[in-house]
């Protein structure tokens, strides 16, 4: 009994600082602090925010009656800490070596705190890490060769850690608490507004009645969800929950359906507008606006979600799935009207971005507003499924304080670990180590990049692996002389395709367990649906055309060679088009579809690319158009 209220008072004082979590953001996103004449440092705010965020995971539920009381402590020191170094960060900052015992116990206070909530919520993982780094950091010396660093006191180490603008409270924190929250409140408030029932109805009419319908449903609904909520297992418990049955029913056998969703639900990391947390890292490491990012990422977006529909297609017509016709779809001008006002909240967010230039979190915050707004009016003249009370309103702000404190917790880490390997100069050892292995082989190195970046993101987020990755392995790649944005897309992909490959694949487990087949052979599937992803970064490097660089001749192209190569590699795979393909044309289609894919240009010049290119587009021309029975087989 006093475990279940104490359980419960945790829960309201957690409510209350998820609260506090979105709305810190949103005031100091529209410069709240300065325009009433406050100076106060953006390292401060995210010093209040982090706190924040550490008291809502110490508050969450206990698993035994001795933890209350621990978990009650915790919060409360996280909360005493985090105003005190709000208040004393400005001096702090200014003079660390003056106040050396201080310091000292703000950052030994710091770190234990943080890891010890990173603990709870994702894991060992990312702590091993930075505790590698710190034994660096101080035993750098005894390292052998050229990654041998030079020692620090470990008091040193933690007074940085808890004082530096360059450590905890750096980029990648300020980068989550300030634009990540934003977009999770709209993305929450999106979904509280009926946003669902729009992307779902919208999916339902854009897949048809063609073969393979409800798999198809299942695409395009984690692709619109996907453009908003930038989380792959949140994307499969959203989406999966009405789309894993439904595939189901239409004939794709269970672990086939898991499959489908897992990897449709990952690429929504990679689907602009909104994408993943890590794309508005990448936009302030790299120094561009947002929509920089989110144009490049466009066309390897819709490559991805393509490949989904040409294999689900091809499988549905080669197994015999039929299409489901009961599928219960409003019409299109329904939708539409149902659906105005995640319309408009998207007209206002692009619109921002892209011509007015605002900030992407700026345009974000209009975006709520006009949401807020909105919901508001509906709710009041009582509209079904898109109005939102007030006390929805605010239930869905909470929610997302609640939901953004696992990634504040994981920037915070991140910071340390991107400090750490500043300050003790790792990271610049490790680049001339990689620039002379890249010398050698840069095919090679990238191979290497792409297994690091697996390894590492199956036991983390893929928020974390791309900050780990985007400091120690993307500057090599630059220096190499690959386009910078080619660089950081290719790390950020195959962090992402942690979430389908095994052993971990997180996305696969939680489609499975709505599926009802097993982790193993959900895994299986989607790592074969997921194909192409495995593919693309490599495109990235050898024709950044992909991600919008170079001419719109060059880049056009790129995308229409790219998409022709797939659709052969799917059939080669498959064995099957529109009919059956005889094993000779079928393993045709999969060399063809190989090489159009490869940058044949830099082995042998531009002649060879095109020759194989057209090459490959007369054999889909014969196969589809011109004589479609050239593919069958008799039974």
């Amino acid at each position: 009994m006093a475990e279940a209220q104490g359980n419960k008072a945790m829960n309201i004082v957690a409510s209350i600082f998820s609260l506090f979590v979105p709305v810190v953001a949103v005031l100091w996103v529209m410069a709240v602090p300065q325009r009433l004449g406050l100076l106060v440092y953006p390292e401060q705010v995210v010093v209040l925010m982090l706190g924040a965020a550490l008291v809502v995971v110490f508050c969450r539920p206990a698993t035994s009656p001795i933890m209350v009381p621990v978990n009650a402590v915790l919060a409360a020191i996280a909360a005493v800490l985090s105003c005190y170094v709000y208040v004393r960060f400005p001096v702090l900052s200014e003079a660390t070596h003056r106040y050396p015992t201080e310091t000292l116990l703000i950052g030994i206070a710091v770190t234990l705190l943080t890891l010890e909530a990173l603990r709870r919520v994702v894991g060992w993982t990312l702590i091993f890490i930075f505790l590698a780094l710190f034994l660096y950091a101080v035993f750098g010396d005894w390292v052998p060769g050229p990654l041998q660093g030079r020692p620090m006191a470990a008091g040193d180490v933690l007074r940085f850690i808890g004082a530096d603008s360059s450590a905890v409270w750096g980029q990648a924190l300020q980068i989550a608490a300030f634009v990540v929250v934003i977009f999770v409140l709209f993305g929450g408030l999106l979904m509280a507004s009926g946003g669902g029932d729009f992307f779902t109805q919208l999916a339902m009419r854009v897949a048809g009645n063609g073969p393979g319908n409800s798999a198809k449903v299942a695409v395009t609904a984690s692709a619109l969800f996907g453009t908003v909520s930038g989380s792959a297992v949140s994307n499969v418990m959203s989406t999966g929950i009405m789309t894993i049955p439904l595939m189901k029913r239409a004939g794709f056998k269970p672990a086939q359906a898991g499959g489908i969703e897992a990897v449709s639900s990952t690429g929504g990391q990679l689907m602009p507008p909104v994408m993943g947390a890590a794309a508005f890292l990448m936009a302030e490491i790299l120094q561009v606006p947002y929509k920089t990012i989110a144009l490049a990422a466009l066309l390897p977006a819709i490559l991805y979600y393509l490949s989904l529909y040409v294999q689900i297609d091809f499988i549905s017509r080669r197994d015999d799935i039929p299409s489901l016709r009961d599928i219960q779809r409003n019409t299109f001008a329904t939708v539409i009207r149902e659906g105005w006002l995640a319309i408009v909240a998207f007209t206002v967010l692009l619109t921002g971005i892209f011509y007015w230039n605002m900030r992407a979190e700026v345009a974000a915050v209009w975006a709520v507003v006009a949401l807020v707004i909105g919901g508001f009016v509906l709710g009041l003249v009582k509209r079904s499924g898109q109005g939102m009370s007030p006390a929805q309103i605010l239930s869905a702000v909470v929610d997302t304080g609640r939901a953004t404190c696992d990634v504040l917790l994981i920037t915070a880490v991140a910071g340390m670990i991107i400090g750490l390997i500043s300050t003790t100069g790792f990271g610049f050892a490790l680049s001339i180590y990689l620039l002379d292995f890249g010398d050698k082989s840069m095919f090679g190195l990238l191979l290497l990049t792409a297994a690091i970046s697996i390894v590492l993101g199956l036991g983390l987020p893929t928020t974390g692996v791309y900050l780990l990755l985007a400091s120690l392995a993307a500057p090599s790649l630059v220096q190499l002389g690959i386009e910078p944005i080619a660089a950081h897309m290719f790390v950020l992909y195959y962090g992402i395709l942690s979430m389908i490959t095994p052993p971990i694949a997180l996305a696969s487990f939680a489609a499975a367990s709505l599926s009802g087949a097993t982790k193993s052979a959900t895994e299986l599937e989607a790592f074969r649906f997921g194909w192409i992803a495995y593919f693309l970064p490599f495109l990235f490097i050898y024709k950044p055309g992909l991600l919008l660089v170079g001419s719109w001749f060059h880049i056009g192209y790129v995308f229409a060679s790219s998409l022709m190569a797939l659709v052969l590699v799917t059939g080669g795979l498959v064995g099957h088009a529109l009919r059956p393909l005889h094993p000779v044309l079928r393993a045709f289609w999969l060399v063809v579809g190989v090489l159009v894919i490869m940058p044949l240009s830099q082995l042998g010049g531009l002649t060879l690319e095109y020759s194989v290119s057209a090459l490959g587009l007369v054999l889909l021309v014969l196969s589809f158009v011109l004589s479609p029975k050239a593919a069958e087989v008799k039974a």
